[in-house]
């Protein structure tokens, strides 16, 4: 008999001419004028296209800098979970409650509700992107949560360890973020930059919560290491010789 056609790869270019017994009967085409050129393209409307705009600082921390210090360029969630919200909820021909009389955690709640019902705990990507996004709010709860999942990653573990140390300590809890920073100084393959930004970050955690003999262990084997880092000089003598 006759030998089957190859078949097309994914994603290829399927000639329809090739294909037996099937006739595609001639569509007049329409031209369509192309865009102005400043005319913007439009995102897909998939209910979580926003999170595109998050800007998810990866590839270790930089020489002499924190991790995630530099945490510009965030875009306003609330108004974004807002928009999402009425967006979803005109779709759904419910009325709706005035913008100006839902607070932002009546917002936030129905986002994370949409959330848990769409985006599968193993979508790293998006969950770390949501802690940054939550931890920019001021929503610590939440972001903790997100880094948490993220965490499971082995790409964003080191990140999410600076990170959840952070919120920690923010929530005054510095013994879960003294948890976390050693949990990161214990991530294979760690550069010398990520091990001393971390072991700053615990230096300093130390020193806040007044346990000055850790802080000083701490910031003499950064010193061992680069005796130039940051102002370890200077930590060292407020913490005495």
């Amino acid at each position: 008999g006759r030998p089957p056609s190859p078949r097309p790869t994914v994603g290829a270019p399927v000639d329809v001419e090739e294909l037996p017994g099937i006739v595609i009967p001639e569509i007049p085409r329409k031209v369509t004028p192309a865009p102005p050129p400043s005319a913007a393209a439009k995102p897909a409307d998939d209910g979580l296209a926003w999170l595109d705009h998050v800007s998810t600082p990866l590839g270790g921390s930089k020489p002499d800098e924190a991790l995630f210090e530099d945490e510009e360029g965030f875009f306003d969630l609330a108004a974004e979970l807002e928009q999402e919200l009425t967006k979803e909820d005109l779709l759904a021909g419910k009325a709706l409650v005035p913008a100006q009389e839902q607070s932002l955690e009546e917002i936030v709640e129905g986002f994370k509700k949409g959330v848990a019902e769409s985006l599968s705990p193993e979508d790293f990507d998006t969950h770390f992107n949501l802690g940054i996004a939550y931890r920019e709010m001021g929503l610590l709860d939440e972001a903790i949560g997100e880094f948490q999942l993220a965490a499971k990653d082995a790409k964003y573990l080191l990140d999410c360890c600076s990170l959840l140390g952070a919120c920690f300590l923010a929530k005054g809890l510095p013994e879960l973020a003294v948890k976390w920073y050693q949990k990161g100084l214990e991530t294979p393959e760690l550069t010398e930059d990520a091990t001393l930004g971390l072991l700053y970050d615990l230096g300093n955690l130390y020193q806040s919560v007044g346990e000055t003999d850790k802080a000083r262990k701490t910031f003499v084997e950064i010193y061992g290491v680069n005796s130039n880092y940051r102002d370890v000089v200077a930590r060292l003598e407020e913490l005495g010789d």
